[in-house]
């Protein structure tokens, strides 16, 4: 019994940190083609496009298929980003939002 329920408990951690891993891995990703495809045409870094919306608004941009729009209302000189990419501009946009209390760091 307690082998089994040590097993679980080692398995939900082990999950949890991949998953963990992977979004932090997603705004790293997302830090990366904001600078490269939006960083120039707004003249503003990320974390300033990121608190022009809280959490729960560039989710649903994100999961509406909006968040080219939502990027463009904000930034007009903005490219259209390529659908491969929007998983992790969300990731870094979001991890940004005005209600996520993160700052950016310093590199």
């Amino acid at each position: 019994m307690f082998h089994r329920f040590f097993s679980l408990i080692f398995t939900v951690f082990i999950s949890l940190s991949l998953f963990t891993s992977y979004a932090e891995a997603s705004v790293v990703r997302g830090k990366k083609y904001y600078t490269q495809l939006l960083k120039e045409p707004c003249g503003f870094k990320g974390d300033v496009m990121g608190s022009h919306h809280t959490k729960n608004a560039w989710r649903a941009f994100f999961k509406s298929g909006t968040l080219n729009t939502a990027i463009k209302e904000i930034c007009p000189k903005a490219p259209d980003i390529p659908e491969k990419y929007h998983t992790h501009l969300y990731h870094f946009l979001e991890s940004f939002a005005s209600d996520s209390g993160n700052v950016p760091s310093c590199n």
